[in-house]
């Protein structure tokens, strides 16, 4: 094989190995921002002082550094409020969870959701970051709390606070990187409940009821009947969808260029005298997708360029190179 030969299999093999790292460099460009994921995720939330400004903290709230799973739980409590009622009830939680009968701090849940799909924080510091809560029965940490307002042992849940409590799944579920597709589950050690003492190896679903946890029927078996699997497979497309309108969309490839320069003159031939010294060749993309070579033109000896379109193969690469020098020496 000549040196000229091996020159285009050189050339070729640079086109390809362009070709090669053109779709990871794609891959890596288009990855979403993480941030801009959860920005559009974040659904509206009442912060804590909507409901209660005036409200002390009664003991130390402790911060839930290891979240892996979420928790749905009910307030058993009246399903006929209004919507100005609302603040009144949470506030009731309140009073209820830092009295005597419970001993609190704050409420115990991290959010609440209304039977008119309105959002609120519940104890302090949760729309910031996690922070533990508690439940009934006892908390064995490793999760957040959010509980639906109503007794949803009785009635069903509406679809105003279905589709809110999905989007605030969701974005915690981000926020906290918890896989949440039908099926999954995780796996941690108790730290105690009336269901499992400290020290007891738990397997949860990533979004579980109250129930899972603790000796309780909450969240109510209306409730309940979400968790298994209309809840994770919502939960999980609106991720989806929150990651597919924030990723960016790939530029158009511009075709990779490739300039080679001629290492010898022809060889003389016969009584045709020198051949002219290496002249310019484009080998052009042809629409059909073959390599179609320009009439090579004539001159000193100059570049060899040859423009390689992003979608050609190395076939085709090889075979409009062997055309070309061919023209060349016969």
């Amino acid at each position: 094989m000549s040196r000229r030969a091996v020159l285009g299999l050189g050339g070729a093999a640079l086109v390809w190995s362009s070709l090669r790292a053109e779709p990871a460099q794609a891959r890596a460009s288009a990855a979403p921002d993480p941030e801009a994921v959860l920005g559009l995720l974040k659904p509206e939330i009442r912060p804590r002082s909507a409901w209660g400004a005036d409200l002390a903290v009664t003991g130390e709230i402790l911060a839930e550094d290891d979240v892996r799973f979420l928790l749905v739980h009910h307030t058993a409590s009246t399903n006929d409020y209004g919507p100005d009622e609302v603040v009144d009830q949470i506030r009731e939680f309140h009073r209820f969870h830092t009295g005597p009968e419970k001993g609190w701090p704050d409420v115990a849940y991290n959010f609440f959701v209304d039977r008119f799909g309105g959002i609120w924080e519940a104890r302090a510091g949760s729309i910031d970051g996690p922070v533990r809560g508690d439940a009934t029965g006892g908390s064995q940490g490793f999760a957040l709390l959010c509980s639906l307002i109503g007794d949803h042992s009785r009635v069903e849940v509406s679809p105003e606070a279905t589709e809110s409590l999905v989007r605030l799944l969701a974005w915690l579920a981000e926020r906290h990187d918890i896989d949440t597709t039908p099926g999954a589950s995780v796996d941690f050690v108790s730290r105690g409940s009336n269901r499992w003492p400290a020290g007891a190896a738990v397997t949860a679903a990533t979004i579980s009821g109250h129930r899972d946890m603790s000796t309780t029927s909450c969240p109510g078996d209306f409730a309940y009947g979400l968790l298994a699997t209309e809840l994770p497979t919502r939960v999980s497309a609106a991720r989806r969808d929150a990651v597919a309108a924030v990723a960016p969309q790939p530029s158009p490839t511009e075709a990779p260029s490739v300039t080679l320069q001629p290492q010898e003159q022809a060889a003389r031939t016969g009584a045709t005298g020198a051949l002219e010294g290496a002249s310019s060749s484009t080998v052009d993309r042809a629409e059909t997708g073959a390599l179609s070579p320009t009439a090579p033109g004539s001159g000193d000896d100059g570049p060899l360029t040859v423009v390689i379109g992003a979608a050609a193969t190395m076939t085709a690469v090889l075979v409009a190179g062997a055309l070309a020098l061919r023209r060349r020496v016969s």
